[in-house]
Parts: structure tokens; sequence; C-alpha cells
């Protein structure tokens, strides 16, 4: 008995020291099929202070994607690295949905490649291999073609950062069904 009641103690505990968090939902037509996709952004721990975050993208009720990492109150790098305060950490929750899904992460691919050419325009002609990296068994002319797809399929291309200075660009293959990254940055 009072075993039974001990191992109730612990999942209602447990179950109460779990903690979720909506940090930001947008709909937008990423696939360019007229339709727009959800992308939400959620957080999942035991406390705040911990997070593993979920980027998912969701069209006519299907995951197409989804991207996985953990948040924490540290920010910085190496001899940078510091600890938040819980207000600090609390605020940064708050505003991550707004920069996450800001406007201007959203990009057509003429203007995707125009921002390369300006920032980064080494990474242009690499684009093909990004693709091929994620595809089984790696096959770079065939990357090139969905590469060239992309450029006139009407799609919309995210950028996003899973944290630190880690950037990815996300773009939809209408012929795979999938998203593949565009970008290998940072």
């Amino acid at each position: 008995m009072i075993g039974a009641l001990l191992a109730t103690v612990l999942v209602v505990t447990h179950a109460a020291a779990d903690t979720t968090v909506r940090l930001g939902t947008v709909e937008r037509d990423l696939t360019g099929d007229g339709v727009p996709e959800t992308l939400s952004l959620t957080g999942r721990g035991q406390t705040v202070d911990s997070l593993e975050v979920t980027f998912t993208i969701t069209s006519s009720g299907r995951t197409v994607y989804e991207r996985k990492w953990l948040m924490t109150r540290t920010e910085g790098f190496d001899a940078g690295r510091r600890i938040l305060s819980a207000a600090e950490h609390r605020t940064r929750l708050r505003e991550l949905g707004r920069s996450f899904f800001a406007d201007s992460k959203f990009l057509s691919p003429e203007g995707f490649v125009s921002d390369l050419r300006r920032s980064a325009r080494l990474h242009i002609p690499l684009i093909p291999a990004v693709i091929s990296h994620e595809m089984t068994p790696s096959d770079t002319t065939r990357a090139r073609m969905i590469w060239d797809q992309m450029q006139t399929a009407g799609i919309t291309i995210f950028e996003f950062s899973p944290g630190g200075d880690s950037i990815m660009s996300i773009g939809w293959s209408a012929t795979d069904e999938r998203f593949y990254n565009l970008l290998e940055c940072c």
C-alpha cells in the first residue's frame, strides 16, 4: 500500500515538474501550393531553465519538418559564456517566437540568393552539395535539379537559427515532398 502511494506521488511530482511553453506559431505557404503550412516553436523540459525546443512544420495536418535543440540559461561560447538571470531568460523566451518567425526570415529563392551574394557569396555554388548531403545515396546531379526546381516553383525559403551562430535555410522540394537544408554555415 505504501509502495503504491509512493509510486503515485513520484509520478504526480514528475508530471507536475514537466513544463511545456509555446514559443510561437505562424502560418505561411512555404511549399508554393497556395495552402499555408503551420510553423510552430515549442519548448519542453523539467523547468523553463532547460528546454528542448522543437521547431515543427505541418502541412494539411501532417508533420513535414522537425528540428530539435536544447535551450538553457547559458548564453555565448567559450570565454564569452554567461548564465542569464531567470528574468533575462524569461524575456528571451517571450521574444524568441517573434524574432524566430520575423518576416525577414521568409525569402523567395531570388531574395535568398541575393542575400547570399551580399553576405556569403561563396555559399551559392555549394547549395546543390548541401542538398545532396541529405540524400541517401548522395547525388549532386539530382540535388542540382532539385535546387533548379526550387528556384522556379514559387516556394518560400525559411531561415532560422537553432541557437548559437548556426544558421539554417530550408526549402521545399515538391519532387521529394520534403524540406532540404540549403546552407551549411557557422
